[in-house]
C-alpha cells in the first residue's frame, strides 16, 4: 500500500514543479467524425495519422495535445473508472470569449454541458461525439487565487457570459499558440486510494477537496489532476479498449522523470519502462504515460 505523502526515507517526495499534463489519448467510435469535430468545431490541427490513430495539436505547438484512436463499441458504456473530463487551457480570456461565440454559432453540432466561474478560472464544458467530457478554460491571474493553509479556494458559480463575450475579437478559427492541456479530471472508485497514488506515489500536492472529490497539483497550480467518486464506489475499473480514455501523458524534465520512476518503484508501483518514458496505472487501472520533455 502506498503511503500518503512520504518517500521510503521518511521525507516527502514532491514531483518536479514544471510537471504538466502533456496530452490525452481517447478511444473513439468513428475517427473521421471525431477528427471533423476536433478540427472544425474546436480548431485543433491534425499533426499526423498512423495505425488508426490521429494526433491533434494547437497552432504553433510542436507536440500533440490530443490523440484519437479508432476503437469499437457504442456510447452506452458501463459506469467505470476513467475520464470525467480533460481540460484545454487557453492563454488569454479573449480566446475563451472567441470559443464561446463560435460554439454558440455552431450549437447544433455541440453538446453543451455547462458554463462556470471557478474563482481561479472560467470554463466552458462540452462533450465530443462519443460524449467524452471537455472543459475549455482560461485561468485568472495566479495573484488573484486565494489560498488557506495550502488549499486553494475554488467554487462553481455563474459564468459572466455577457462580460466574457465582450472580449471576443474576430471569429474563432483555431486553438491559439500556447494552448495546453491544463488538467485532467477522473472518475475513481476510492478517493483515499487515489490520494495514495497521486500524492504519495506521484508526489503531487493536495490543493483542494470537496464532497466526493480531491484535487492535486505541482508547482503551486490549482490542479493538474482531480479525482471524484460521483459515479459511485461500485463502478468497474478502467478499460483501455472501450470508448473513452485510453491513457494520459505526464511530461517531466528527464532528470525528474528518473526520480519519479525511482520513487514509484520504491513504493511498489508496477512500472513498465521504455527509453525516455514509463507506463504506470493508478489503483483504478487508469493508464498514465510518464515521459521526458523534449530536449
Amino acid at each position: 500500500m502506498l503511503p500518503m505523502d512520504t518517500g521510503g526515507d521518511g521525507r516527502q517526495f514532491t514531483i518536479h514543479p514544471s510537471m504538466r499534463i502533456g496530452y490525452v489519448s481517447l478511444n473513439v467510435s468513428d475517427l473521421d467524425r471525431s477528427l471533423a469535430f476536433y478540427k472544425s468545431i474546436l480548431g485543433f490541427k491534425e499533426a499526423g495519422r498512423f495505425d488508426g490513430k490521429a494526433l491533434l495539436s494547437a497552432e504553433g505547438n510542436a507536440s500533440h495535445l490530443v490523440e484519437l484512436s479508432q476503437a469499437g463499441g457504442s456510447r452506452q458504456q458501463p459506469k467505470r473508472a476513467g475520464l470525467y473530463h480533460f481540460a484545454v487551457l487557453l492563454p488569454e480570456r479573449k480566446h475563451l470569449a472567441g470559443v464561446l461565440v463560435h460554439l454558440g454559432e455552431n450549437r447544433g453540432e455541440v453538446h453543451f454541458n455547462g458554463l462556470a466561474d471557478h474563482l481561479v478560472s472560467e470554463s466552458i464544458y462540452i462533450r465530443d461525439p462519443d460524449f467524452n467530457g471537455i472543459e475549455i478554460y482560461c485561468d485568472r491571474p495566479s495573484s488573484e487565487w486565494e489560498w488557506d493553509a495550502g488549499r486553494v479556494q475554488m467554487a462553481t458559480e455563474r459564468l459572466d457570459t455577457e462580460g466574457l463575450i465582450k472580449e471576443a475579437t474576430g471569429s474563432w478559427k483555431q486553438m491559439p499558440a500556447g494552448t495546453v492541456i491544463g488538467h485532467i479530471h477522473l472518475h475513481v472508485r476510492d478517493l483515499k486510494r487515489a490520494m495514495r497514488f497521486y500524492s504519495g506515489g506521484l508526489g503531487l500536492g493536495i490543493t483542494a477537496a470537496m464532497q466526493g472529490a480531491s484535487f492535486f497539483a505541482a508547482g503551486g497550480y490549482h490542479h493538474h489532476v482531480a479525482a471524484n467518486t460521483w459515479f459511485g464506489t461500485d463502478i468497474q475499473p478502467a478499460s483501455h479498449v472501450g470508448l473513452g480514455l485510453n491513457h494520459f501523458g505526464i511530461e517531466l524534465p528527464a532528470g525528474a522523470l528518473k526520480d519519479t520512476i525511482a520513487h514509484l518503484l520504491q513504493q511498489g508501483v508496477a512500472v513498465k519502462e521504455s527509453p525516455g518514458s514509463a507506463s504506470v496505472q493508478d489503483g483504478d487501472g487508469i493508464a498514465i504515460r510518464l515521459y521526458a520533455s523534449p530536449a
